[in-house]
């Protein structure tokens, strides 16, 4: 039964009390008032039974709610810290990866300058050559080592093509691209 229930119930009990009372005084019956006072506190005590009871299944049902969420923030708890290990290992191989990357570019851009710098002694050697020979015309530009090593690469740039098509056919990232197309230009203006 529901809580309100009883309460109608419990009032109803001691309207019929209050009704009660008056026609025994009339009837000065002792014992029929007695009687009815032991029913009225009989069925007061099933009340109190039946609401103690109900209490005691709610809070075993509270009880219930209460392991179940605790197990559960438990589990919750330890996915979360799975978690923050995962994510802490994926940054630390970021940063191995970020390493290894710019240490990559710093050893391409020392080849580069160093590839300048033999590109820049043979231009030496040759000028010296060509002081030595006359030439009948406009001394020629020395090819550059990148766009030999690339070929496609510059081929596709002199094309008008964007970094990123570039990028899709030659099967090299963009940035990789856009540091030897700089070389390019650097070795090509010294």
């Amino acid at each position: 039964m529901q809580p309100w229930a009883y309460i109608v119930l419990l009032g109803g009990f001691a309207l019929a009390y209050a009704l009660l009372l008056p026609s025994r005084a009339r009837n000065k019956n002792g014992g029929a008032d007695k009687q009815s006072l032991k029913e009225v506190e009989a069925a007061l005590e099933l009340y109190m039974a039946d609401v103690e009871r109900e209490n005691r299944e709610l809070l075993e049902v509270l009880d219930s709610i209460k392991t179940q969420t605790q197990s559960s923030q438990a589990a919750l708890q330890e996915q979360l810290g799975e978690l923050n290990g995962r994510i802490d290992a994926v940054q630390h191989r970021t940063g191995q990866l970020e390493t290894r990357m710019a240490a990559s570019e710093n050893g391409l851009l020392q080849m580069a300058l160093s590839s300048g710098k033999d590109t820049n002694a043979q231009h030496s050697a040759a000028s010296a050559n060509a002081i030595d020979e006359p030439s009948a015309g406009a001394k020629a530009r020395p090819v550059s080592t990148i766009k030999l090593r690339y070929p496609q690469l510059f081929e596709l740039y002199s094309q008008g093509k964007s970094i990123d098509i570039i990028a899709k056919k030659t099967g090299m990232p963009s940035g990789e691209i856009q540091l030897i197309l700089q070389l390019a230009k650097q070795e090509e203006s010294a």
